[in-house]
């Protein structure tokens, strides 16, 4: 792999030191972040299976397994998680029975909310006029009125 590193001109960082890096820490950093991502994914394994697990899952009626069901106690889903089995991993527990799980993932559209609202584009206007000169027109006004009103930072009117 080819790094240029001339533009930072620091003669302490080489490229095979920063290839040692992403060789050797890549693969603790993806560890450490997959279950984040699988928790904010929210991704669905179905279990079909005939081992303990597969039988302790399909027992409520449900043939899949959530990745945010990791984070909850072995006595609502019957299963035992282990962090080195990763987020689908876990193992039936005996003699408990698993419970209705029900997962409702807020967490994901929050997180798009908030990174649309943080980075996302301002509000622009779009006149659909086919006249050039009307639709610039036209463009303009609206964006006169909004800016006259406070624009984007305005806090809303109270009555």
């Amino acid at each position: 792999m080819g790094f240029d590193l001339d533009i930072f001109s620091d003669e302490q960082l080489g490229a095979d030191y920063v290839e040692w890096l992403v060789d050797e820490r890549s693969a603790e950093v993806a560890r450490r972040f997959s279950r984040l991502w699988e928790y904010y994914a929210n991704r669905m394994e179905d279990v079909i299976d005939t081992a303990a697990s597969g039988r302790k899952v399909s027992e409520t009626g449900r043939c899949y397994v959530q990745a945010q069901e990791y984070g909850l106690p072995s006595r609502i889903t019957g299963l035992i998680q282990s962090a080195g089995a990763g987020v689908f991993g876990g193992r039936a527990v005996k003699d408990m029975r698993r419970k209705e799980v029900v997962i409702e993932n807020d967490i994901g559209w929050r997180i798009n909310a908030a990174v649309d609202f943080l980075f996302g584009k301002p509000i622009s206007f779009v006149s659909r006029s086919p006249e050039k000169l009307k639709r610039a027109e036209v463009e303009a006004i609206l964006k006169a009125v909004f800016s006259a009103n406070g624009g984007i930072g305005a806090s809303p009117a109270r009555f």
